[in-house]
Order: structure tokens, then sequence, then C-alpha cells
């Protein structure tokens, strides 16, 4: 490969690297964390700390704080090379494994909390009859019912790898 195949590959990455930051933010995801991601994902390599604080300009705590969310998330591993103390990072290549995962900690993170804080919103209700109570029992129960739906569609399809991939294969996805 030449100089010019590698300058406009590393112009794609650094493109990719900054939309996947900027979609991130409208998904609630910190942009940083989300460049880490990208960068891993779309370089297919595993990084050094120093690697990524210096393709990413961001501070050593900034990388530090991200790749450990991102570890959390299980998107992202840890690795060390044989005989070598310094970690590498390296991304989940499968974009659908990579989307179920994300899936899977969002629900747990966001969606699982709702659903609760609903369910306890609707037994601290005083039982008064009265036509405010009655208005807030109803929006609350519709809204235990989508959540409900929510968590069915889950268990059918992200619980698990193999519901996961039944569920592709639905869809005509071939493993």
């Amino acid at each position: 490969m030449n100089s010019n195949e590698e300058i406009k590959i590393r112009e794609v990455q650094e493109q990719f690297i900054s939309e996947w930051g900027r979609m991130s933010s409208a998904w609630g995801i910190n942009r940083t964390m989300a460049q880490i991601h990208a960068l891993l994902f779309i370089t297919g390599r595993p990084h050094s700390t120093d690697e990524i604080i210096e393709r990413l300009h961001i501070s050593r705590g900034n990388a530090s704080m991200n790749l450990h969310d991102l570890m959390d998330w299980a998107i992202v591993k840890r690795t060390r090379n044989q005989g070598e103390r310094k970690d590498l990072y390296y991304s989940e290549t499968d974009p659908w494994q990579m989307f179920a995962r994300v899936v899977r900690e969002r629900k747990r993170r966001e969606v699982d909390p709702t659903a609760q804080a609903i369910e306890e919103c609707l037994l601290n209700l005083p039982h008064s009859e009265s036509e405010e109570e009655l208005i807030l029992k109803q929006r609350l129960e519709g809204l235990r019912e989508v959540f409900g739906i929510v968590d069915v569609i889950y268990e059918q399809v992200f619980k698990t790898d193999e519901t996961f991939y039944q569920t592709l294969k639905l869809f005509g996805r071939k493993d």
C-alpha cells in the first residue's frame, strides 16, 4: 500500500470516528467514549492507552475513565501481549454482537430502573379515587404496559446471544 492510500484510509477512519462521536451525543453517550470505541472498532487492532491518547488528543484520565466504561459495557476488552506489561484494548468486531450488548446494557441501566420506578409509583398511590389520582393511575398503567411490551420484545430478541442470532436469521443473516 502506498502512502496516498494510507493517508486516504486514515482520513476515512477520522471521518468515521468523528461521526460516531457526534451521533453518540444524540443517544446520550459520552462523545469521547464513542470516539474511543470507534477508533478501536474501525481500525480492527488493539491499541494502547498512549496510542488512543495520541490519536484522539485526549487526556490520560479521560481515556482511562472511558476505557473502563467501555469495558463495563462489554464492547471493549483488555489484553496484553505475552511478556509485556502494557495493556492493549480492542473492540468487539461483530457489529450485530456490539449492538446487542449495547441494547442489553441500556436496558439494564435505563429501562429496568424506570419500569421499577413506575411500579413503585403505582404502589404508592393513596387510593383516594380522586380525579387527579385516576388520571395519574391511568397514565402510569399505560406506561407500565409499554414497558411490559418492551420487556417481552427484549426477552424474545436480546436476552441471550442465541435468541439474538435466531432473530437475525429470520431476517436473512447467515452465520
